[in-house]
C-alpha cells in the first residue's frame, strides 16, 4: 500500500507548523508513554462532561517521508467510546518532506496535518507542546501563498482540461458568509501558466503574472474588478486549499505538490 494514501484517502486537513521536538524517541515503550500522557490530558479536560472514555494510539510511520534522511514519521489517533459507541475522534500525522533537521536532543518533524474534533485536537496539541518542549501553530495562508498552492496544484493535476479551476473571494471586513465565487476551465489556466513560464522563472513572478492575466479577463470579461477582493479558497477537482489552513489533496502527486510549497513557505518564514 502506498504510505501517503493515509493523507489522500482523506477528506480534508488542517495543516500546521511544528518546531524541533525534543527527546522524541520512536521505541515502543516511549510512544506509549507519549500516548498515556496524552489521554491523561484528555480525560483531566472532559471530567466534567458526559463519560468519554478515550484510547489514544501513537506509532511511528517508517515509510510516510520524502527521502531517507527525514525522520520517520507520526501517527496519532484518539478513539473516544461514548455510551457504548466508538468513534475515531482525531487523527494528527507529523512528518518531514525533504526537510528534517536532526538537532541535539531533538527531532524536526516541521509539519502536522490534523482532522477530527477540534476541541480534542486543541488538547493534543498543547500535551504535544508540553512533551516534546515544542510550538505547534497553525498556517493562515496569504493570497499570494494560496495562489502559489493552487498553481503548483494545477501543474500536478490529472483533470480533465474542461474541469474548473475556483477561486472563493470574501469581501474585505463584511460578514464571512458573503463569497463570491470566480471558475475557469483548467485548460485555460494552464495555458496561461505555459506560456509564462517561457518569460521567466522567478516562481514569485510567475504567480503574480498568472493572476494578473486572471485579473485582467475578468475585468474585461464581466467589468469586474477583484483587486479589492480577497482570495480564501482556491480549489480544484481533487484539491484545495483554504486561507485558514484547510487543504485536500486526493493524488500522491498533490500531497507531493502540498509539501514542496509549504517548505518554500517555511524558508522564507521564522517560526
Amino acid at each position: 500500500m502506498d504510505p501517503l494514501a493515509v493523507i489522500y484517502n482523506e477528506n480534508q486537513w488542517r495543516v500546521n507548523k511544528v518546531s524541533p521536538l525534543f527527546n522524541l524517541q520512536y521505541k515502543e515503550v516511549k510512544l506509549k508513554q507519549y500516548a498515556s500522557s496524552i489521554k491523561q490530558a484528555l480525560t483531566s479536560a472532559v471530567a466534567t462532561e458526559a463519560t468519554s472514555r478515550f484510547l489514544v494510539n501513537i506509532e511511528g510511520l517508517p515509510l510516510l517521508k520524502y527521502s531517507n534522511d527525514d525522520a520517520p514519521s507520526i501517527m496519532i489517533t484518539v478513539t473516544s467510546t461514548q455510551e457504548h459507541k466508538k468513534k475515531t475522534a482525531y487523527n494528527a500525522i507529523i512528518l518531514s518532506w525533504g526537510k528534517s533537521i536532526t538537532l541535539e536532543c531533538a527531532i524536526h518533524l516541521p509539519y502536522m496535518l490534523e482532522r477530527g474534533e477540534q476541541k480534542v485536537g486543541h488538547i493534543v496539541k498543547t500535551a504535544l507542546q508540553n512533551i516534546f518542549d515544542c510550538n505547534i501553530k497553525d498556517y493562515n495562508f496569504t493570497q499570494f501563498q494560496l495562489l502559489q498552492l493552487g498553481f503548483n496544484f494545477l501543474e500536478n493535476d490529472s483533470s480533465r482540461s474542461t474541469d474548473p479551476f475556483t477561486l472563493v473571494y470574501k469581501t474585505p471586513q463584511v460578514d464571512f458568509k458573503d463569497k463570491l465565487t470566480m471558475a475557469f476551465e483548467i485548460g485555460d489556466i494552464q495555458g496561461i501558466w505555459t506560456s509564462l513560464k517561457d518569460e521567466t522563472s522567478n516562481e514569485t513572478d510567475l504567480v503574480t503574472m498568472a493572476y494578473q492575466t486572471l485579473q485582467n479577463q475578468l475585468f474585461h470579461m464581466l467589468t469586474m474588478d477583484v483587486s479589492v477582493l480577497d482570495i480564501c479558497e482556491v480549489i480544484l477537482p481533487k484539491a484545495e486549499v483554504k486561507f485558514n489552513g484547510i487543504v485536500k489533496m486526493k493524488t500522491p502527486e498533490l500531497v507531493n505538490s502540498l509539501f514542496t510549497v509549504l517548505n518554500k513557505i517555511t524558508d522564507l518564514c521564522v517560526f
